[in-house]
């Protein structure tokens, strides 16, 4: 019987390597995520300065059935890069309410909380604080490293949107974040993201290209995969003035080069061109596979957005350019 005592002493037993193995099965220890149909929470939050030279990225996924939660936590100050990863951290058995004005996500331990106010679908604030002991590594191994990190994110949306997946909500605006590393403390004010997705499918089944672009009076989520290409492009404030135009294409350089150039279409009609440059690039090892993290300042017809392209490649790839 799978439980979360027995996958935590295989953890243990395996150490804390890159991609740690269950010496029994020869089976990286978070296989038991591959192809699971579990409910499962994720709530993430990311922060960049202005110029996008600094950075602050932590999501949590809860998976209560089986008692376990994944905890990410990424940072780039002082021109270095500082990465926590753990898949095997404990959580309670009980799902988190939605309908509470105040929710609060968290694995239980409480090494990465988020408390986010207002509905799900329209959240007035939210807030991430986490701690652990992170390696100073773009690669990110699972378990504890030899750097204290403590961080905290304050958002306040201006803009959101719900619907590019079933379950999920993306909400874009300013945060105001805090890193210290090893009791030395650096600020982060800037553009931020804040999302929420529940489902009850499997996750990480398929190969991608997310890329999640956050500016001073627009916003975008687009999405490549062998199944879809698509998206949104948020402009002004919502709910009020702002507007929402579905993407109708997107094509991007491929996975590898620094600057990718990006081409969108948009359902009214718009063409926007433009290019994204990596600022950092990082890995997270993933059931035996690489998930492939870019922080990103991009250009695009006129706009500039800080933001992410992540990058997840198994079985064809992803088909880039249509």
């Amino acid at each position: 019987m799978l439980t979360r005592r027995s996958l935590l002493l295989t953890s243990l037993a395996a150490g804390a390597c890159a991609t740690p193995m269950d010496t029994a099965t020869g089976e990286p220890v978070d296989a038991v995520f591959r192809g699971l149909a579990s409910p499962s929470e994720s709530v993430h939050s990311g922060v960049s300065s202005e110029d996008g030279e600094q950075r602050l990225t932590v999501r949590l996924c809860r998976y209560p059935v089986i008692g376990l939660a994944w905890v990410w936590m990424h940072a780039r100050v002082g021109g270095q890069f500082y990465s926590y990863v753990d898949h095997m951290a404990p959580c309670e058995n009980t799902p988190t309410p939605t309908d509470q004005i105040v929710t609060s996500y968290a694995d239980m331990n409480r090494a990465l909380v988020f408390e986010r106010r207002g509905a799900v679908d329209r959240p007035t604030a939210a807030t991430a604080t986490g701690s652990c002991m992170a390696r100073r590594s773009p690669e990110s191994r699972f378990g504890k490293g030899d750097r204290k990190l403590d961080v905290s994110i304050s958002f306040s949306p201006r803009r959101l949107y719900s619907g590019l997946n079933v379950g999920r909500t993306e909400v874009f605006g300013r945060s105001r974040a805090s890193v210290k590393v090893d009791g030395k403390e650096f600020a982060i004010e800037g553009p931020g993201q804040f999302h929420e997705q529940r489902q009850a499918t499997p996750r990480f089944g398929a190969p991608f290209c997310y890329m999640t672009l956050w500016g001073a009076d627009a916003a975008s989520t687009m999405l490549i995969a062998p199944s879809r290409r698509d998206g949104y492009l948020l402009e002004g404030d919502l709910p009020g003035s702002g507007k929402s135009t579905e993407v109708e294409t997107v094509t991007l350089d491929p996975l590898g080069k620094d600057v990718r150039a990006l081409h969108v279409k948009l359902a009214d009609g718009r063409a926007l061109e433009g290019e994204a440059r990596v600022v950092q690039a990082y890995t997270i090892p993933l059931v035996g596979n690489t998930w492939r993290g870019h922080m990103v300042r991009a250009e695009l017809s006129g706009r500039t957005f800080m933001g992410h392209i992540n990058d997840y490649i198994i079985g064809a790839g992803v088909p880039y350019a249509g």
